[in-house]
């Protein structure tokens, strides 16, 4: 949606094909990055998207907890978005980004880039539409689509083809190109739910993010919403997992919840031996996978789309050289490698925290347990 938009904006028509019938339901991302902001601000998207996130007065805060019946060992402390955007504004010098980061769910954001497609007459969107297959032609690219309610097939024809469809991707498997890196680095089970016992959830304060060698807690909307990502060993099949009883494990105690959505799920870290076959490119998780620590998903996504978007429109607008195409793979796949890298890296911190935890014998119950974390050197990493 994000290129859609990006190609529409310099007067280039596209159609999108989306093999689900809504947009997600599923959380994912929760954390827009200052550099995203900048990219939707310039798509008239900016202010839309604060509208419908958590408000911006509300703390990025990072908690580490023994559990949340427990004790807080340690808090990394973040300003909030509306506090840092008074400090940009009062310096113009161009030494602070335009927008500062965004604390919202996926579940959010999609709606709004949504209803921005529908009401763009160049784009032509179509849900409920999957990709099958996808190949080149003398013309330009060819994809097979099936419509997953009359499961009738089409042939559809274009000039270039975006495989933006996730970590599965159909048109990457097409193209040949292989992924390179970790797969399922780790075990994870994520429950996201409801409950309004913020005497629990928020017994510390308001954070976003609450940490424990458990799992890690997120606070979607600081009011009713939250998701736990959970950890459990190799030797745990998932589907014997409870998410009610995982739930309290990680709590330390028993809660009023309704549970949403649960399921395992692995993470990666993976990248695409190349983001360009001919007229072929891929953007986003089709050609990166990140552990979600650091939050470079779908910002990493969001910048391959706007890149892609303006060098597509510059070469079918003709203000494009013959070279332009073949620079978005050499820009945007070492930032995918950088990300990837760190990434990779916030999980190394949070694996040594963890690891402090193991090394003190109380640490479910001794609130001295804050020692190990501050002789770490943990400030300043979540």
């Amino acid at each position: 949606m994000t290129l859609a938009l990006e190609l529409a904006r310099h007067g280039v028509p596209s159609r999108i094909f989306e093999r689900a019938f809504t947009t997600t339901r599923h959380p994912k991302m929760d954390i827009t990055n200052g550099r995203s902001m900048e990219l939707f601000r310039r798509l008239g998207l900016a202010d839309k998207l604060r509208a419908v996130g958590v408000p911006d007065t509300q703390p990025l805060d990072v908690a580490w907890v023994t559990s949340m019946a427990g004790h807080e060992l340690h808090r990394f402390k973040y300003v909030p978005p509306a506090e840092l955007r008074a400090r940009y504004h009062a310096i113009n010098d161009g030494a602070q980004p335009l927008e500062p980061a965004m604390r919202v769910s996926q579940i959010v954001v999609e709606p709004i880039l949504q209803a921005a497609v529908l009401a763009e007459p160049l784009i032509d969107a179509r849900w409920g539409i999957a990709v099958e297959g996808a190949g080149q032609s003398a013309a330009g690219v060819w994809i097979d689509v099936r419509d997953r309610e009359t499961d009738q097939v089409q042939r559809i024809e274009g000039t270039y083809l975006a495989g933006c469809d996730g970590g599965n991707s159909t048109v990457r498997a097409a193209m040949g190109i292989a992924l390179e890196g970790d797969a399922g680095v780790a075990n994870r089970y994520m429950i996201h739910f409801k409950s309004d016992d913020r005497a629990m959830l928020q017994r510390f304060g308001v954070a976003w993010h609450y940490q424990s060698p458990a799992g890690t807690l997120i606070a979607q909307n600081d009011v009713d919403t939250w998701t736990l990502h959970a950890r459990f060993p190799d030797a745990v099949d998932p589907d014997s997992v409870d998410p009610m009883d995982t739930l309290r494990a990680f709590l330390g105690a028993d809660i009023n919840a309704e549970i949403l959505v649960a399921n395992p799920w692995e993470p990666h870290l993976l990248l695409a031996d190349a983001y360009q076959n001919g007229p072929v490119f891929l953007a986003g998780d089709a050609a990166h996978q990140y552990i979600p620590t650091g939050g470079y998903g779908m910002n990493t996504g969001i910048g391959d789309a706007v890149a892609l978007g303006w060098m597509l429109a510059a070469t079918l607008n003709g203000w494009g050289g013959p070279a332009l195409l073949a620079a978005y793979e050499a820009e945007r796949r070492p930032i995918g490698g950088i990300n990837r890298g760190w990434s990779g890296r916030h999980t190394g911190v949070r694996i040594a925290i963890m690891e402090a935890y193991q090394a003190h014998p109380n640490a479910a119950t001794d609130a001295g347990a804050r020692e190990p974390c501050r002789r770490h050197r943990c400030a300043g990493q979540s």
